[in-house]
């Protein structure tokens, strides 16, 4: 799917002068894909700012999925290439013919680095192709930075392309990219102008890889925009024989290293006496199985699956919960989270959080202070800690009041995507390859 049809601009965009406008473009594995709403928000806010951001994506359109209502107007600079098409292959081979040398240099970095990984290599491989064609893309557009949004195959991609077209780029370090493989991680540090950590427990990670360029990594948090911080704060449980009771709430993909099945036996530990109801939105492979465990659980109407949520339906959702849990754990295949989105959204919501003390979560999950930690898979932790908050939720409301004045204080998208843009957009001269 390449480039879609011109729509409306976003509102509210800044005036900015010619010379400091700048063309960026983003690189994400898939679109859309309804759980990386960070990435478009980003987008949103350079566009807002005055800059013109571009979105590729390596794998072909999702068209399964939703895409969020507020990132609809820049769906006309969304764009990606074939793996094997004539838009791929015939500009790669044009640049071969072009820098002979150069193109054989690069592509023996790139099987050096990943011969101990074969399959990612082949990845990797299958990548290529529209890679070159994307940094031919970059020059001919005058493209001025190429932003890996993961560190893994959007990294690769931007590399790819920051070395055909002679633009600057960098990536951000968020969780699984990093952990499960450093596959050329260190060759494209050393190749980048920065890279955009998302916590300080990456950035420790990183500094301790034989090579790494410490001094080019940059703390730059993920966020929420301001708006979702200004939601009331809900009302206290209402636990007569006719209420609700505690509303519970979790948000994210219904895969392993999420642990959903772990909040489910925490819920069935719940006093028979003690009133709530939970919602489960998302999507993902254990869909059908966390559904047969709820039923086997006894759980019944009182869990209530959503399936997948654009971000609008998300943010109603907080609004109707007085509690988000995020039960992570690691994966068998070392798949971790870095810090959840999901979390901050609750939070700006004014809604108390239960997370796992997993990765970068205890930077922002203070337990007791700005939410409940509990230790990844244990279901009588997540029991525990909704009984204390159903029981004494004067606690719990000064306790998520807490949590949502660290959102305002150090994670609104507004701030960290103008970090990121000023880091991207500073000293913007591209080396002709």
């Amino acid at each position: 799917m390449n480039t879609i049809g011109v729509v409306t601009q976003t509102a509210e965009r800044a005036e900015m002068a010619p010379a400091d406008r700048r063309k960026l473009l983003v690189v994400v594995s898939e679109f859309p894909k309804i759980t990386e709403t960070f990435a478009y928000r980003n987008l949103v806010e350079y566009d807002r700012m005055g800059h013109e951001p571009w979105l590729f994506h390596i794998k072909p359109y999702r068209h399964h999925d939703k895409v969020h209502a507020f990132f609809e107007p820049l769906m006309h600079r969304v764009f990606s290439l074939p793996y094997l098409g004539a838009s791929s292959l015939l500009p790669m081979l044009a640049e071969w013919i072009r820098a002979p040398r150069r193109m054989a240099c690069l592509a023996a970095r790139l099987i050096r680095a990943h011969w101990r990984e074969p399959k990612r290599g082949l990845a990797v491989a299958a990548l290529y192709p529209k890679a070159v064609a994307l940094g031919r893309w970059c020059r001919a557009q005058g493209i001025d930075h190429v932003h890996g949004e993961f560190a893994g195959h959007p990294a690769n991609a931007a590399f790819i392309a920051s070395q055909v077209g002679g633009v600057p780029f960098s990536f951000t370090a968020h969780a699984n990219d990093i952990f499960v493989s450093q596959a050329m991680l260190v060759d494209k540090a050393q190749a980048a102008r920065f890279i955009r950590s998302i916590s300080a427990y990456n950035i420790r990670f990183l500094s301790e890889l034989e090579g790494f360029p410490t001094e080019r990594l940059k703390l730059i948090r993920c966020g929420v925009v301001a708006e979702q911080t200004r939601t009331p704060a809900p009302e206290a449980p209402d636990q007569s024989p006719d209420g609700e009771g505690l509303r519970i709430l979790y948000v994210g993909s219904l895969i392993e290293k999420k642990g959903v099945r772990h909040l489910l036996e925490a819920l069935a530990q719940l006093p028979t006496k003690m009133r709530w109801r939970a919602r489960i939105v998302g999507g993902g492979d254990l869909a059908a199985a966390l559904q047969a465990q709820a039923e086997a659980l006894g759980l019944g109407a009182r869990v209530q699956f959503n399936g997948p949520l654009t971000a609008e339906e998300v943010a109603e959702a907080h609004r109707w919960a007085h509690v988000l849990v995020v039960p992570s754990i690691i994966a068998t295949s070392g798949r971790v989270e870095g810090i959840p989105v999901v979390l901050m959204e609750a939070m700006g919501h004014g809604r108390a959080v239960i997370a796992s003390a997993l990765s970068g979560i205890p930077e922002l999950v203070e337990d007791g202070q700005t939410g409940w930690l509990t230790e990844a898979g244990d279901a009588s932790h997540i029991a525990n800690a909704l009984q204390e908050i159903a029981g004494d939720w004067p606690r719990a409301a000064a306790i998520a009041a807490a949590g949502q004045a660290r959102i305002q204080t150090d994670y609104l998208i507004s701030e960290n995507a103008r970090a990121l843009a000023a880091a991207m957009t500073t000293d913007p001269q591209r080396t002709p390859p």
